[in-house]
């Protein structure tokens, strides 16, 4: 079999994703689910006939022969490289007389993305989606043919459709490197481009434009395309007329997009943090209730202890990591808060006892010979000291679980804002 080689002089691949759909992220496999196509265009001049490029400049024609048979022609080998299950369709290749080839495919693949949850369930995960173009050519991300009737060709594009509900896509950083296979070290980055997804994906949600009725709406319509991609944003190693040059073998040049994601919070906060706060507030109901009703107080303290134990379990579905995660660190807090006020009836409980028994002994004694061994320091009896731990218990405890709200949040919420407003 022959191999054909690449183009000679410009051998600059041009590629650009769209995304159908990205999700099925999965914390325990570390793993997630993208759907796209693969829009890559090149030149190659020993196609382009100078006789047709005045009259049918724009004329598209498809790599087949009078016979109906097709022809020969040079294309980029695809390796996904941290994927598996790969599935492509609809894969078709065409050009135009000035030697232009575009090859478009659609491909469904599971890729590895090592998540970090330590800050789970305030994270911030990159999970990236790795291409090699393997036998020459020089990958840069951006298409400069048709991208979908977006005059600006940028290198990622969402579908609405294709807004995932487990996490917000707030940009894409698509890297262009060398690579080899004999040489450690010689990886270098070329060309870097972002993308910010943040507000447009607010103006699609706003129009409902994710429902199937609205797709191909006016309001709807630009949500297809939305992006605001600009070049730079990281740091470039090397230059691309260098990567050129570097023909030695084994080099390959590599394409990368990093996708930085915001977890969604709402569902957490209405599954997790808002039942565990309630049932805090509620044990707190116990210091208003008569210490001597003991029926009530330990019941009502036990009810939320076992409420908090379960509230504990619905997190050990996720996979066991060797560092505490935020999620934790809250229920474990909000823990402790529900068994200290445990404890503190058990104090005010004994407190109360112990006045009992005071009382039953000294029950023969006047009340003259009492007033007069009090005088003006009168010293407090064991009731109305557990009265105090009552009332001091009233203030203290909440204000104690808002300071460590206070901290948890201002802690772990730091980068989650800066991703959402733009800082980062």
């Amino acid at each position: 079999m022959v191999r054909l080689l690449p183009p000679t002089g410009d051998d600059t691949v041009n590629c650009g994703i769209y995304i159908l759909d990205l999700g099925h992220f999965s914390e325990r496999r570390m793993k997630y689910e993208i759907e796209f196509y693969l829009h890559c265009d090149w030149v190659d001049h020993r196609l382009a006939k100078e006789s047709h490029m005045l009259d049918r400049a724009n004329q598209i024609w498809f790599p087949r022969n009078d016979m109906g048979k097709p022809i020969q022609i040079w294309t980029p080998t695809v390796q996904f490289n941290m994927a598996k299950d790969v599935e492509t369709s609809g894969e078709y290749l065409y050009g135009r007389w000035d030697g232009t080839v575009t090859k478009f495919a659609r491909y469904t693949l599971t890729s590895k993305c090592h998540m970090m949850l330590g800050a789970y369930p305030l994270d911030v995960q990159n999970c990236a989606l790795g291409m090699n173009l393997l036998e020459g050519g020089r990958l840069v991300w951006g298409p400069k043919t048709e991208w979908f009737l977006d005059e600006h060709k940028p290198p990622v594009v969402v579908r609405s459709s294709g807004i995932n509900a487990q996490f917000q896509l707030v940009k894409a950083h698509a890297f262009s490197y060398v690579n080899s296979h004999t040489e450690r070290g010689k990886n270098c980055v070329y060309a870097v481009s972002t993308c910010d997804f943040r507000a447009l994906e607010e103006e699609c949600l706003l129009h409902d434009c994710i429902s199937a009725d609205k797709l191909g709406t006016a309001k709807c319509d630009m949500c297809n395309y939305y992006g605001n991609c600009t070049s730079g944003g990281a740091e470039i190693t090397c230059d691309a007329k260098a990567v050129d040059q570097a023909t030695g073998l084994g080099i390959f040049t590599s394409g990368q997009i990093r996708f930085a994601l915001v977890r969604r919070f709402n569902f957490h906060l209405i599954q997790t943090y808002g039942p565990t706060l309630t049932t805090v507030a509620m044990s707190w109901m116990s210091f208003w209730v008569n210490p001597e009703v003991v029926p009530a107080r330990v019941s009502l303290n036990v009810v939320t202890v076992l409420t908090m134990l379960t509230q504990t379990r619905r997190v050990e579905s996720f996979p066991e990591v060797s560092y505490v995660r935020a999620i934790d660190v809250w229920l474990f807090a909000c823990q402790w808060f529900v068994f200290v006020s445990l404890i503190e009836y058990g104090v005010v409980h004994y407190y109360i006892r112990s006045d009992s028994k005071a009382m039953e002994k000294s029950y023969h004694v006047s009340d003259v010979s009492q007033t007069e061994g009090r005088g003006c320091c009168k010293t407090l009896t064991q009731k109305e000291k557990a009265l105090r731990h009552d009332y001091a218990a009233r203030v203290w405890f909440p204000v104690c679980f808002v300071l460590f709200m206070i901290g948890y949040f201002g802690y772990y919420v730091i980068d989650y804002v800066k991703y959402t407003t733009g800082a980062i």
